[in-house]
């Protein structure tokens, strides 16, 4: 497990007696869960889980990470966001929530269920599945994806086009990142990103992968 960067806080109830877990990333982490699950993290993102995490797998989180959640016969695995949870069943899926309104699903391999307790509305998820929801109107979308999977701590791509890179790139390191004078339709990106590579080290390999040109202009990154 991989500490370094995580600040870790303990929740106690009126007694005193210490109830829950909660630990938070400065930067891109991984954490293993005490039944062995991966949580990739984001930076300032954060799980809280009970103490008894064996007897009730249930995680709490805040903004984005990436579960590899580790199969227990007779045992659920529950992740919950704002206004929903997330129902697993031996999986890996990714969690992206820009704010309290607003999150991603995306199952790369296994399923899951996504439910929202209001409506009672479930969603089955199936690998290759991205699933957007909006909690003001609890409304759902679920699309297909085919070029994007994960593997051991990396995202891999496969022809991936240079718009819907520059998005993933630009959401995962919270940067601006513009493309300037390239017929976009006609790019595209194959190759993999580890979850805690720097920015300078995936926009290089974005550069001489496409054989194209970066500069900095204030806080935006150019491509061209």
């Amino acid at each position: 497990m991989i500490i370094g960067g995580l600040l870790f806080l303990s929740v106690h109830d009126e007694t005193g007696v210490e109830k829950n877990i909660k630990v938070i990333a400065e930067k891109n982490q991984l954490y293993v869960l005490p039944d062995s699950t991966k949580v990739w993290m984001q930076p300032g993102s954060s799980i809280r889980y009970a103490k008894a995490f064996m007897q009730d797998r249930r995680v709490w989180l805040e903004g984005s990470s990436l579960f590899e959640v580790r199969k227990q016969e007779g045992s659920t695995f529950q992740v919950y966001i704002y206004d929903a949870f997330i129902e697993v069943k031996g999986t890996c899926f990714l969690v992206k929530q820009e704010d309290a309104y607003h999150s991603e699903v995306t199952l790369f391999e296994g399923e899951v269920d996504f439910n929202i307790p209001s409506t009672r509305q479930k969603t089955a998820m199936l690998p290759l599945q991205k699933l957007t929801y909006n909690s003001i109107d609890s409304q759902t979308q679920l699309d297909t994806i085919t070029n994007i999977s994960w593997e051991n701590g990396r995202y891999n791509f496969k022809d991936v086009p240079l718009t819907q890179l520059i998005q993933i790139v630009s959401r995962m390191y919270h940067t601006d990142i513009l493309v300037e004078g390239i017929h976009r339709a006609e790019v595209s990106f194959s190759g993999s990103i580890h979850y805690n590579e720097s920015l300078d080290n995936v926009l290089n390999k974005i550069r001489f992968s496409l054989n194209l040109n970066i500069r900095k202009v204030d806080d935006r990154y150019i491509l061209y």
